[in-house]
């Protein structure tokens, strides 16, 4: 029997995420894999705003970073009727594109998923908490008062074993064993299409250059063919519109026909397969001692590139919960705010995805008809441009206070994002050094923060916060911003911050007397 307090399903990007922030608060796993390398066919590509401060949180923004195409591939989506013919559109994406932004400290990024999956590996083999099983199959998990049992076998020897864990989480992908195991049903509809997903190399560098793009889309007289560069160079992903698999020959003739040229240019296959889009999110992200993330939970369209990011956002809101309650901070009854918190979230997220693919579609659909196509491109002006759901996003649970009044009125919940501090909502970004490197979200990852503006009592909270933390044990710490221009941080304000970044309450300092202080902040914080 192996005894360990997380035993993880799955060891792709968040699987492997999962771990290292539980390796943070010194939580050991184990890693479980039916792979026996990297996925050698990766779907995802973009990696957004969120995770990569989550990146930066794990020490791993700069080799993410490097792993990317450059701000020349991500200013623009582009629609042609072939790459070298006709532009039909060259649509912004500001949500996508790889430059500074006065929103967060770290810039989004269009890589591909084998690479941030090898930059994540190469973290967890460096760790010591972290052991990783490959060609590894969970065949039974049960669970009890006490904890949970999954069976396990090793794929080349046929050997059977079993892992005691405290928890388990199923990071297993879209076909997830352990979603099963606990009766957690996928509520997804699948989309009237199919692609053709292919993963091959060849020189396309004649034909991009002038019109570069994160997404390449081309009206074919065949039908839809997108194009994704995944290294900038050579390595290429296609989605192709087909009902049926086709044959390499004729998939390199597609690909050709999208290039719209005659030349006989050298097209590898490397892999390929036929998908339906099926977007859902599971009923239950957890019973008892198991629980979901990543595409095990939830399952996104390709259109906007969701997916692999909702997924590291599920897996940061759950990592500190289980850290909690695994050292005996807080009660196991916060596993519960998972759930309440992340699946409406992840919701809103698959839906933005869907509602892009609709509108996008139209752009095909007045193109094939002969008819002016600028209304749909004006509709699909948030193919890439979705801040307003990424960053405006505002959870409620137990965890977190009510906020008195309304978020700030934007003409498109979509794309537009105005920072605020709000009970609920991201921790907003501003730098707190004048060399603009240390950003206020550096302070998040590990305890609760208390927040003061520069103006507050400072004594007054840094003592509430200090005889908390002494009397409870429990991870909470102060720090105050240097400098009253720091908006939209009230200067008379305090937020108290989770380490997930997520604000779990905010007031002014007038409105509690010095007596109140130390109970306004217990009141707040999931004290076992």
């Amino acid at each position: 029997m192996i005894d360990v307090p997380v035993c993880i399903v799955g060891c792709g990007p968040i699987g492997l995420a999962g771990a290292l922030l539980l390796s943070k608060f010194g939580i050991d796993s184990l890693l479980v894999e039916k792979r026996g390398e990297v996925n050698t066919h990766p779907r995802s590509r973009f990696v957004d705003t969120n995770t990569m401060e989550l990146m930066r949180l794990l020490g791993l923004e700069k080799a993410v970073e490097e792993t990317g195409l450059g701000p020349d591939w991500t200013e623009y989506n582009r629609w042609f009727s072939a790459l070298t013919e006709e532009q039909i559109a060259a649509i912004p994406s500001p949500t996508f594109h790889t430059v500074p932004r006065s929103t967060s400290p770290a810039m989004p990024v269009m890589t591909c998923q084998d690479y941030v999956e090898n930059v994540l590996l190469g973290a967890a083999r460096a760790s010591g908490r972290i052991e990783l099983r490959y060609r590894t199959e969970a065949i039974d998990v049960t669970q009890d008062e006490d904890g949970a049992t999954v069976v396990v076998r090793d794929l080349l020897s046929g050997e059977q074993s079993a892992v005691r864990a405290d928890y388990v989480l199923g990071t297993d992908g879209p076909h997830s064993f352990v979603r099963e195991a606990i009766g957690s049903a996928l509520e997804a509809v699948p989309l009237p299409m199919f692609l053709q997903d292919v993963i091959f190399e060849a020189d396309l560098s004649g034909y991009v250059e002038g019109r570069k793009g994160g997404l390449l889309y081309n009206a074919t007289p065949r039908g839809m063919l997108v194009f994704q560069p995944l290294n900038g160079v050579t390595r290429w992903r296609c989605q192709i519109a087909t009902e049926q698999l086709l044959p390499d020959d004729e998939t390199v003739d597609r690909i050709r026909e999208a290039v719209g040229t005659d030349e006989d240019v050298p097209i590898g296959i490397a892999s390929t397969g036929l998908w339906q889009p099926t977007p859902g999110c599971v009923d239950a992200l957890g019973r008892g001692r198991v629980f979901l993330a990543g595409d095990a939970a939830h399952v996104a369209v390709p259109t906007g590139g969701m997916g692999n990011n909702i997924g590291f956002a599920g897996i940061r809101n759950l990592a500190w919960k289980m850290a909690y309650v695994l050292k005996g901070h807080s009660p196991p009854e916060i596993l519960d705010t998972y759930q309440v918190e992340h699946r409406p979230c992840a919701l809103a997220r698959i839906a933005t995805g869907v509602d892009t693919t609709q509108r996008m579609a139209k752009i095909f659909f007045a193109f094939y008809a002969g008819q002016d196509t600028s209304e749909a491109v004006g509709e699909t002006r948030q193919y890439a441009d979705y801040d307003g759901v990424l960053l405006g996003f505002e959870m409620a649970s137990g965890l977190i206070a009510e906020s008195p009044g309304p978020p700030p009125a934007v003409d498109n919940p979509t794309i537009d994002f105005v920072p605020a501090v709000r009970a609920g909502r991201r921790a907003p970004h501003v730098w707190v050094d004048a060399r603009q490197r240390r950003s206020v979200l550096d302070w998040f990852g590990m305890e609760y923060v208390l927040v003061g503006g520069a103006s507050v009592a400072t004594d007054r909270w840094r003592g509430a916060v200090d005889r908390v933390a002494e009397g409870t044990g429990f991870p909470v710490c102060w720090e105050q911003l240097p400098v009253p221009e720091a908006a939209p941080y009230d200067p008379d304000g305090l937020a108290l911050v989770r380490p997930d970044g997520i604000v779990a309450d905010c007031w002014r300092d007038a409105d509690v007397t010095d007596g109140e202080a130390e109970q306004r902040l217990r009141n707040r914080l999931p004290l076992r």
